[in-house]
């Protein structure tokens, strides 16, 4: 069977399972460690002073946030569908000795196994339609979330070669969905998050750029891949990107964004 046939037939559940394995590959390469960083800056700043809090990391996978939350003294729970992503979650907080701070838990982001209100803060960084619902329910009044969106602009940018007349309908909505390994995404632009989640509940704070901009300042695939850069330029990158997520500019050029909001009650928004 044709490799593109077998994904197809595979589950989400048996896809993170094999991408398990080589999953933090990436993250090891400057791309992946200036986004890491990148995420990390954004976080922080919007994380609970009361270190009691709870936290939901769902959809967590390997633990890159997970581990950083429990570090800086943080009750975690993460959940993630598959139980590969778990262990080699489990495996770092070992080595980490911190495993006593983070609950793992197996389950489908689209589906959690936790009641309504019973997080302080809940991130989830690959975030479905249905998981978006999920992570609303299940955050307390007053408490935050964080959400990864698909951006629609570059999404119809990138399908325009291949398919013009759906790229087109994709920018003249105001959010469609998208299909990767069999999931389904929201793909949305800043303004239009912000009304689909104030109608949720979610007051939004504020949406950054994030994932993909290292393509758009020139420097070379040899250069982002490399797993080793020098410290200076590292902090210039970062510095810049951190500046760029805020520019409405940035915001349609980036593959995601990520969205911080504040759920209020119905008569209060």
């Amino acid at each position: 069977m044709p490799k593109n046939k077998l994904q197809q037939a595979e589950s989400p559940k048996e896809t993170w399972n094999r991408r398990s394995s080589h999953y933090d590959e990436y993250y090891e390469t400057l791309e992946g460690a200036i986004e890491n960083h990148l995420d990390w800056q954004l976080l922080k700043r919007y994380l609970p002073n009361d270190k009691k809090a709870r936290i939901l990391d769902a959809a967590g996978g390997t633990g890159r946030i997970a581990v950083l939350l429990a570090k800086r003294g943080y009750s975690v729970t993460l959940c993630d569908i598959s139980p590969g992503m778990l262990e080699r979650a489990r495996r770092k907080l070992l080595q980490e000795n911190i495993i006593g701070k983070v609950d793992l838990i197996e389950c489908d982001v689209s589906r959690l196994c936790f009641a309504d209100e019973s997080f302080d803060f809940a991130l989830c960084w690959g975030a479905t339609i249905d998981a978006i619902k999920e992570l609303i329910r299940v955050t307390k009044e007053g408490g935050k979330i964080s959400v990864y969106l698909v951006n629609k602009i570059r999404a119809a940018v990138q399908r325009f070669r291949q398919d013009p007349r759906s790229a087109i309908s994709m920018l003249r909505s105001k959010y469609c969905s998208v299909y990767d390994r069999g999931e389904r995404h929201v793909a949305i632009g800043a303004e239009d998050a912000k009304e689909l989640f104030e109608k949720q509940g979610i007051k939004v704070i504020d949406t950054y750029a994030v994932c993909g901009m290292l393509e758009f300042l020139s420097i070379p695939d040899e250069v982002r891949r490399s797993r080793a850069w020098d410290d200076r330029f590292f902090k210039q990158i970062t510095q810049l990107l951190l500046r760029l997520s805020k520019e409405p500019s940035a915001k349609g050029l980036s593959r995601h964004l990520v969205l911080y909001g504040e759920r209020v009650l119905a008569d209060r928004r």
